[in-house]
């Protein structure tokens, strides 16, 4: 749900609260309960990059993934020593069919020049591709990662917004003016 800070209504905060947070909150602690009289497990939880950056309209949306992050983190800790695993994977743009029906006027065409634009690997996320990282995630291979989200963005949240042509050498000497000696 996008909408702007200044119209969006109490009951709207609450609904996203209880899809984005409480439900997963809800869930995890019931299957916590579960692993603990079974000898452990995993829990990979949904955040998003949301939780990391912020973008117009999009408050309450942040804050629900934020509250998963912080959540995963401390859960994280506090279930370790039980033999439970808790970690979260923060999606990026990833193409999903809702999203599709959300933005009807989308070509496939337009998709795949903004993505080649605007994300690092040059193509959106697949579901596939979060799939992958949650089995790892769930696997003996990850082990020692307690508390931890995961992005999973091609780049896009490393990519410094200053630098929207990334794929172009950059001709300014940053630092030169302040550090004599620097080229």
């Amino acid at each position: 749900m996008n909408k702007p800070f200044l119209k969006t209504t109490p009951e709207q905060v609450d609904m996203l609260l209880n899809v984005n947070f409480r439900s997963p909150y809800v869930l995890t602690q019931r299957v916590a309960e579960y692993m603990v009289g079974h000898g452990g497990g995993t829990v990979v939880n949904l955040a998003s990059v949301h939780g990391f950056q912020g973008a117009p309209e999009h408050s309450v949306y942040a804050a629900t993934k934020g509250a998963i992050i912080a959540c995963t983190r401390t859960l994280g800790i506090e279930m370790a020593w039980r033999g439970i695993r808790l970690n979260a994977i923060a999606p990026g743009w990833v193409i999903v069919e809702s999203q599709l029906k959300a933005m009807p006027d989308l070509t496939e065409k337009d998709l795949q020049e903004t993505t080649k634009r605007l994300i690092p690997v040059a193509r959106a996320g697949s579901p596939l591709d979060i799939a992958k990282l949650a089995v790892f995630l769930s696997s003996d291979e990850a082990e020692f990662i307690v508390g931890q989200t995961i992005i999973a963005d091609g780049g896009s949240t490393a990519l410094m917004s200053l630098f929207p042509d990334y794929r172009s050498e950059i001709t300014a000497q940053f630092g030169a003016e302040y550090m004599p000696g620097l080229l």
